[in-house]
């Protein structure tokens, strides 16, 4: 493999409960039905906030509606991330295995689902430009389709000039692993616990499923 290609959210930081509540939250304000734990995972986890709030209006929002939704749900995340009790670091084994991903010559980036403020955000309260030139991620700017398209991957191997076939991606959502799939990337690692064997194995062909980037060595990608 040649070049590594991270996916963020629930991935390398595990804020997934977090993004989880303030949309559920936003969606008491969007629709009378409440948003609950297993239909967000089955139908959201993964996918743009155009995506999500198309899903949760059942129609496409205007501009106007779109950048106002996105921008309080994220105002809620963001502030329960920040907080005391928030989150204010990777992933168990992440820094560990990013450390050791810098001594060897591979390019490596993250693509997101993220929009850009929450971008900003991550680089500042989480250091990650001690790894990541954030010139080189990948994220939500309103220019092509979320997962489970392929594009997202694809740009994101252009980005550090690595063909798809020769990286490695690490996932955490049925979405995710779908969009590499179809991206053509030659290595898929999942990282998430939950998921259900069977159902990566109908999406495709995936190299390895972890409990998380713990006891994770460079031997992965060779």
């Amino acid at each position: 493999m040649k070049g590594v290609i991270f996916d963020f959210n629930g991935t390398m930081f595990l804020d997934s409960p977090l993004h989880e509540r303030a949309w559920i939250e936003m969606a008491a304000k969007l629709r009378p039905q409440p948003l609950g734990v297993e239909e967000f995972y089955a139908n959201l986890q993964g996918r743009t906030n155009l995506q999500i709030i198309t899903y949760l209006l059942g129609r496409e929002p205007s501009s106007a509606e779109l950048s106002d939704i996105t921008e309080e749900k994220e105002l809620l995340y963001r502030t329960r991330c920040a907080a005391p009790d928030g989150l204010h670091s990777l992933a168990p084994g992440v820094e560990d295995f990013l450390n050791k991903l810098k001594t060897t010559d591979l390019p490596f980036t993250i693509a997101t689902g993220s929009y850009k403020p929450n971008v900003d955000f991550y680089f500042s309260h989480l250091g990650l430009a001690k790894w990541f030139d954030i010139n080189n991620v990948i994220y939500d700017d309103g220019t092509y389709p979320g997962k489970p398209h392929p594009d997202i991957f694809l740009k994101a191997a252009s980005k550090i000039g690595v063909k798809p076939s020769e990286c490695v991606v690490f996932e955490d959502s049925y979405a995710g692993i779908r969009s590499a799939v179809s991206a053509g990337i030659g290595r898929i690692i999942t990282v998430e616990h939950t998921l259900n064997p069977q159902k990566v194995k109908e999406i495709g062909e995936v190299y390895a499923m972890k409990e998380g980037f713990c006891g994770i060595g460079l031997d992965i990608l060779a």
